[in-house]
């Protein structure tokens, strides 16, 4: 059997590897090194991009806290509002009653100013819920009875009576003092 021989010199194999390991460790050292870099950048611009995202969610976050204290702050104003609403409903229900009441009561002074006297004169006119008063003076004695049946003939009053009847304590004067009681129909209060 034949055996060839190799005549080219060539180095050994463990030379060979030597020689062609340290290229190869240097190139994948620098793919290592290369690949390493890429990541950092690569995190970095996730990083970066997260800290943009994460400043626009404070942002939007202390823009909704800003909104519901806002929110919060209407809702308050639109309660008090709604209180003030109310409370000048009840006043304008209240001056609306005490316009009523006052166009009464004005036909009732109407009712007393047409059937008192030319010689009585009227102090006070006392009014109550269901009733009131007149307190006066009169001249004459005679023209108190004729007026307290004139105004019980006067339809709201009912019940008139003389109630008080006095003469002035000086002598020279000569005029009675007097206090007519009434009452009033409740149909015809407004109240």
């Amino acid at each position: 059997m034949l055996e060839r021989i190799n005549l080219v010199p060539q180095l050994p194999l463990d030379e060979r590897i030597r020689k062609t390991t340290l290229p190869v460790v240097g190139i994948f050292l620098a793919l290592v090194i290369l690949f390493l870099a890429a990541n950092d950048r690569i995190l970095k611009t996730q990083i970066r991009s997260l800290n943009r995202d994460i400043a626009a969610a404070q942002q939007r976050a202390g823009e909704i806290t800003a909104t519901q204290a806002r929110i919060a702050q209407l809702t308050s104003s639109i309660t008090q509002q709604k209180e003030k609403k109310e409370q000048l409903s009840v006043q304008a229900a209240k001056l609306t009653s005490i316009q009523e009441r006052k166009k009464y009561f004005s036909r009732m002074l109407a009712a007393i100013a047409l059937t008192m006297p030319s010689s009585v004169r009227c102090e006070k006119i006392i009014f109550q819920k269901d009733g009131g008063q007149i307190v006066g003076t009169a001249v004459q004695y005679r023209e108190l009875p004729a007026f307290v049946k004139a105004l019980g003939n006067t339809p709201p009053f009912t019940n008139v009576m003389l109630r008080d009847l006095d003469r002035s304590p000086d002598a020279k004067k000569t005029d009675f003092t007097f206090t007519i009681a009434f009452q009033l129909k409740r149909e015809a209060d407004p109240s």
